[in-house]
C-alpha cells in the first residue's frame, strides 16, 4: 500500500559461507519472482481496463494480485529467521496493511472492486480512484522495490532503478493511499450487512468480533501514519540522491 523500506538482503555476518550463498540465492529467486508477479498484474490491468473500462479490472487480475501480495507474507518470515536485514514489527505492519486492502475489502466486498471516485475523463477515459489507480500504483512501486532488492544483492543498483525508487513515491504514495480508503469506503456498507469476518454473540467461545469496527480503526492509522511515512521518505530521497559533497583538501 505504501512505501517501504524492508531490505530482503543476507545479513553482513551470516554463520557459514554456504548459508550466505543459499539465502543470497533464495532472496534473489523470490524478488526475481515478485518482479515478474507484478508485471503481470500490471499487463492484466491494462488490458481490462482498456477492454473493459475500471469494472473489468479486478476480476482480470483478482487470482494473481492475491498470490503476488500474499506472497510478501514471507518477507516477515525473512526477519524472523534473520536473511533479511528488517525489523520484524515494521515489516508486520507493512505486509498487513496490504493484506487487509486484498482480502478485507476487495475480497470480501465486491462493490469496492468496480466503484469508482471520478475526476473527469482524458480522450474519453474515466479518470479517478478505484482499482486501476490502486493497481498502477502498487504495480510500479512493487516492481520497482522488487527491482531495487534484486539488484542490491548482485552488488550494484542501476541509477535508473534508484532515483524511481526515491522519486516515484512522491505521486504514488498518496495517490496509493487515496486508492485504497476510497476502496474500503466503496465497500463498507457491504462488509457490515454480510457480517464476513465477524463473530457474533452467543457462540460456544463466548467472543464477540465485529470487522467493520476493526476496519475502521485499521485504517485510522494512516492518520498519523502517512505524513510520518512521507516525511520521512522525502528525507531519504534527499539523502540518497543529493549530489556528494566534495572532499575538503
Amino acid at each position: 500500500r505504501v512505501p517501504c523500506t524492508r531490505d530482503p538482503r543476507p545479513r553482513a555476518t551470516p554463520p557459514t559461507t554456504t548459508n550466505m550463498s543459499l539465502a543470497k540465492t533464495y532472496l534473489l529467486a523470490y524478488n526475481a519472482s515478485l518482479i515478474a508477479a507484478w508485471s503481470y498484474v500490471l499487463v492484466l490491468a491494462a488490458a481490462a481496463f482498456a477492454a473493459g473500462g475500471a469494472g473489468a479490472v479486478y476480476a482480470a487480475v483478482e487470482i494473481p494480485l492475491l498470490a503476488a501480495q500474499t506472497a510478501a507474507c514471507l518477507e516477515v518470515v525473512h526477519a524472523i529467521l534473520g536473511i533479511a536485514r528488517s525489523p520484524v514489527l515494521v515489516t508486520a505492519m507493512q505486509v498487513s496493511s496490504r493484506l487487509m486492502v486484498v482480502w478485507g475489502v476487495l475480497y470480501v466486498s465486491p462493490p469496492s472492486r468496480t466503484a469508482v471516485l471520478a475526476f473527469g475523463e482524458v480522450g474519453g477515459v474515466q479518470l479517478g480512484l478505484g482499482v486501476p489507480s490502486l493497481l498502477l500504483c502498487w504495480g510500479i512501486t512493487e516492481v520497482v522495490r522488487y527491482s531495487f532488492y534484486f539488484f542490491k544483492l548482485l552488488g550494484t543498483v542501476p541509477h535508473a532503478i534508484v532515483w524511481a525508487r526515491y522519486t516515484f513515491f512522491i505521486v504514488l504514495y498518496p495517490l496509493g493511499v487515496s486508492s485504497e480508503l476510497w476502496c474500503a469506503y466503496s465497500g463498507f456498507e457491504h462488509l457490515v450487512k454480510s457480517g464476513a469476518f465477524s463473530v457474533a454473540m452467543p457462540n460456544a467461545y463466548n467472543i464477540a468480533l465485529h470487522f467493520p469496527s476493526i476496519q475502521v480503526m485499521f485504517f485510522l492509522g494512516y492518520v498519523p501514519g502517512f505524513p510520518m511515512l512521507y516525511q520521512y521518505m522525502l528525507k531519504q530521497r534527499k539523502s540518497v540522491l543529493a549530489p556528494a559533497k566534495p572532499k575538503k583538501a
